[in-house]
């Protein structure tokens, strides 16, 4: 084989290879997200539920058992009597200081991420210098307030992939950049890591 065709059979292994890598790295780290996300779910009751009832070690029934209750839920939370019992709840959370912090603080959180169109939203997606100078971060403003005479902007910083978690910052006014990024745009772009992103941002 001359130089020639060695150079071209390499370039060739080359390109495949790059190929393969495009292809290969999405899956792979979206099949890691979804193995976390389903380990997660799979031990977020039912190590719970086994002190109470004898539940089989069947592969994946963690995950159905905690959907099953996530949809009995929110089918009780959909009648009269289900609101008033989620009312009596709040209430009762509500007279307990710390716990009544994070309840609060997670529920708006969800509201805020997962339903556009609830009360208390967050109103734009913005991108701030942290958590260091010359790097930049996804923001959601969730609201403005006043120190010192100066104007600063309450935004929350989520984490990839669990967005749900992250970082409150006071940001001044002048070193937050605005852009066209809807919520829902920077809420995908979160969740896959940056793979879901759009090809151009614009500041506003």
């Amino acid at each position: 084989m001359n130089d020639y065709k060695r150079k071209l059979l390499i370039i060739k292994l080359r390109d495949i290879f790059i190929t393969g890598l495009f292809v290969f790295i999405p899956i792979a780290i979206t099949v890691w997200i979804v193995v976390w996300l389903l380990s997660f779910v799979n031990n977020l009751i039912l190590p719970y539920l086994r002190y109470i009832f004898p539940i089989p070690d069947i592969p994946g029934i963690g995950i159905l058992i905690t959907i099953l209750i996530v949809f009995i839920t929110g089918l009780i939370a959909q009648n009269y009597f289900g609101k008033k019992l989620i009312s009596v709840w709040d209430s009762l959370i509500n007279r307990i200081p710390l716990v009544r912090s994070i309840y609060i603080a997670v529920k708006q959180l969800m509201e805020n991420l997962f339903n556009p169109k609830g009360k208390g939203k967050f109103k734009e997606t913005v991108l701030v210098e942290f958590p260091r100078k010359g790097m930049l971060s996804i923001g959601f403003v969730a609201n403005k307030v006043e120190f010192e005479g100066k104007i600063y902007y309450l935004v929350y910083i989520p984490t990839a992939p669990n967005p749900t978690s992250g970082y409150t910052i006071f940001v001044s006014e002048d070193e937050v950049k605005h852009t066209d990024l809807t919520v829902e745009e920077a809420t995908k772009i979160i969740l896959s890591g940056g793979l879901v992103a759009k090809g151009k941002i614009t500041l506003q």
